[in-house]
């Protein structure tokens, strides 16, 4: 496969050739892999505090419902996520791919199908805290990354860390109580772990997976979000409490904050570690849901979220022993030098005999 079918395996770190010592010296840190993956980090910690942020945000509109919510959330968004490109510099990738659909007009029918499955995850966002099922959804998010992690190894070939294997092993226990006690699950729960892969998978393989593309994808839904905005009770309830308006305003800046994010994390990082990383969104959709909507959390829905509250942890551990020990091994080379221990380079007598069998490799 090339890289437009697996843009995972730019982030796949190529190590240099190490003739000598100083080479071997240079830290990994400033390596081009690294920095992308802790931008990739740093971005989706964002977009989960933002889509937390986002869940509560419904349900304090008066007299709008989730149909209305969701078309003045598109609407609202878009005004901020064209500020954003700008800061962020995209407008040329808006170009490029423009520049791509009039070379290869399917991909029209690409964006807009991915519009539409981005549009009922919108939907059911805005749907869950407003009908009680805030909880269900949420568990929903749990299975995500479960999917998410799978589809990086089957089709990305990703490889997972012992650190990442114990995540999902318990992320799978928790799942596995849940789907035995019928804690929190509905459709909507479903809807959202399988809709999701499919949405990002789809993105990753036509190289849509940016800001820009996100831009295009909500343009797609402006005539359905219009549709629901101009409802006769939608634009009363607008009318009756201005106080919307500030809902409505903050719906439109994190949601451009949060799928921007989203999307430059979901480029940056390899699927299985995005993955991961998106167990944080569920954990704080939980407690949305319990401290601010009023659902209640049953004990099954404890054990769950407890299993996949430690596979978070597991997945904080992952990455820091490994810098840990290189800078560990970086630090007692020197010490090892200077308390006499002969090196190849020091040893001048067996210089010759080293040079001879190093001929003969």
């Amino acid at each position: 496969m090339n890289d437009l079918v697996m843009p995972t395996t730019g982030a796949i770190q190529v190590l240099p050739q190490r003739p000598n010592a100083d080479v071997a010296a240079q830290p990994a840190a400033t390596s081009p892999a690294r920095t992308a993956n802790a931008r990739g980090i740093l971005t989706s910690v964002v977009a989960s505090v933002a889509f937390a942020a986002l869940f509560g945000i419904p349900s304090l509109l008066d007299g709008l419902d989730a149909s209305a919510a969701f078309g003045w959330r598109i609407i609202a968004a878009l005004p901020f996520l064209a500020l954003i490109l700008t800061l962020l510099r995209q407008w040329p990738e808006m170009r490029r791919i423009l520049g791509r659909i009039r070379q290869r007009p399917t991909l029209a029918l690409v964006l807009v199908t991915d519009g539409l499955l981005f549009g009922v995850q919108t939907w059911l966002f805005a749907w869950a805290p407003t009908s009680g099922n805030a909880l269900a959804v949420s568990m929903g998010y749990f299975l995500l990354p479960l999917m998410l992690v799978a589809l990086g190894v089957v089709l990305y070939r990703e490889r997972l860390s012992g650190f990442g294997i114990a995540a999902v092993a318990l992320a799978v226990a928790g799942v596995v109580v849940a789907l035995a006690t019928g804690a929190s699950i509905s459709w909507a729960t479903f809807a959202v772990a399988l809709g999701y892969p499919a949405y990002f998978v789809l993105r990753r393989r036509f190289n849509l997976d940016s800001p820009a593309a996100l831009a295009l994808e909500m343009t797609a839904l402006l005539p359905i979000a219009a549709i629901f905005v101009v409802q006769p009770h939608t634009l009363a309830a607008m009318a009756a409490t201005p106080t919307n308006w500030l809902g409505v305003a903050l719906l439109g800046v994190l949601t451009a904050i949060g799928f921007a994010t989203y999307s430059l994390a979901q480029r940056a990082l390899p699927m299985s570690l995005f993955g991961m990383l998106s167990y944080l969104e569920p954990v704080l959709l939980v407690v949305v849901s319990v401290a601010l909507l009023g659902e209640s959390l049953t004990f099954a829905d404890a054990l769950t979220y407890g299993a996949i509250a430690l596979a978070i942890g597991m997945l904080g551990l992952d990455g820091l022993p490994k810098s840990t020990r290189r800078e560990a091994g970086r630090r007692r080379r020197p010490r090892a030098r200077a308390t006499g221990r002969p090196t190849r380079r020091k040893r001048r007598p067996t210089t010759q005999r080293d040079d001879a069998i190093a001929a003969g490799r």
